[in-house]
């Protein structure tokens, strides 16, 4: 790969994240992340609600609290169902930064169905040596004297305070946190040009983020990418026709003397998938956060050794985090670059916990890989050492 390793105390990475309460996800729940980082789970285990709430903060910083909510169809969605009285939604986050350290926090609450506000939201960003920190306590604001955001029982804070510089370190690494969950069937159609960076969440501007990064020269790690997958590409480019952006690959073919090109629309779902995971991982500028959501779906399995590698250097850049389910997948997993949370849901709660001494000790000792552990249901399992 073209990109040198960098060092990763330079760049901003969460180091803790406590979820409660949003959507199964159950009390205090709270991760301490790596730089590479694998949620592993069953279907329907809650692991994807992990990084549904950094797309519910990032959202919320970049549109406000109430356009993050109706995106994600209403309170009711998010907060963690409740027989009696609405269950109050909170999250924290600590993060270094690449010249200081920030810590955000909100909560919101609500007496009835439908209905929410936010209680507290709290806010400090140092930076240089220099603290700036801020509050708002049941609709108190609290914070710098030249600061005086407006805002309402049904907003937060941050959402207006990224023009400070005191407070935009803060919101920039908050608003760009970055969670993929990428359909071929995106990626095949035309696409209209669009200037927005970075990749949309799910591909929507993909072909324009290839069609503009060619100066940043990660495209020949792409084409290297997919050449190994297939075994015959050894090229892609940008069309254009009829108004629309259109990506096209070259295939190698026996006998062929000049290059012919394949639409993306020719292309199997497993190839357009790589293309856009690793769109994810190699585009420029390098986003704080990204999330891969199942990088295993529709890939086949031999190219999971291929996607692990790119997460793994890409992480030198960004702070990832995976979910997954693939036996295969975790098999390539190493213990000392990654870290594994096993994530569960009982009574309808999700839980998330780092894996045991126990079962990282078996896959030191060789005596299991992570997958055959996942396979065999132990990983789901409280063991310890005793």
């Amino acid at each position: 790969m073209a990109h040198q390793r960098l060092d990763i105390s330079e760049y901003s990475m969460i180091t803790r994240l406590v979820i409660s309460n949003f959507r199964s996800i159950g009390a205090n729940v709270e991760i301490r992340p790596g730089r590479l980082n694998f949620l592993v789970g069953t279907n329907g285990s809650g692991k994807s609600n992990v990084l549904r709430a950094l797309t519910f903060i990032r959202e919320s910083v970049r549109i406000g609290l109430q356009g993050a909510i109706t995106n994600n169809n209403g309170i009711d969605s998010i907060r963690r169902h409740s027989t009696g009285h609405p269950r109050n939604v909170r999250i924290e986050i600590d993060a270094t930064l690449k010249n200081g350290s920030a810590s955000y926090r909100f909560e919101i609450t609500g007496d009835r169905s439908e209905e929410y506000r936010v209680k507290r939201e709290w806010g400090r960003v140092t930076v240089s040596g220099e603290v700036t920190e801020f509050s708002l306590e049941s609709g108190v604001w609290s914070g710098p004297e030249n600061l005086r955001p407006s805002i309402d029982s049904q907003s937060l804070a941050i959402t207006s305070l990224g023009g400070d510089e005191r407070i935009k370190p803060l919101w920039d690494f908050l608003a760009n946190m970055m969670v993929y969950s990428i359909y071929p069937d995106v990626l095949r159609e035309p696409q209209k040009f669009s200037s927005e960076t970075p990749m949309q969440s799910r591909g929507d501007n993909w072909v324009s983020i290839l069609y503009q990064q060619e100066k940043y020269g990660w495209k020949n790690d792409l084409v290297a990418a997919l050449e190994k997958l297939t075994g015959d590409i050894d090229d892609i480019k940008v069309a254009k026709a009829s108004g629309f952006l259109i990506t096209q690959f070259h295939h190698k073919l026996r006998g062929e003397k000049t290059k012919k090109w394949f639409g993306a629309d020719l292309e199997s779902d497993g190839t357009l998938r790589v293309a856009g995971l690793l769109t994810a991982l190699l585009q420029q500028p390098p986003l704080p956060v990204i999330g891969i959501e199942e990088p295993e779906l529709t890939v086949h399995p031999g190219a999971l050794p291929l996607i692990y590698d790119y997460l793994r250097e890409a992480s030198s850049r960004s702070q990832i985090f995976v979910t997954t389910h693939s036996p295969i997948l975790l098999d390539y997993i190493g213990l000392d670059e990654s870290s594994v949370f096993v994530v569960q849901r009982d009574a309808a709660v999700t839980s998330a916990e780092p894996l045991s001494d126990v079962h990282r000790e078996a896959v030191r000792s060789q005596l299991l890989t992570l997958g055959e552990i996942m396979i065999s249901g132990e990983m789901q399992l409280p063991l310890s050492l005793d």
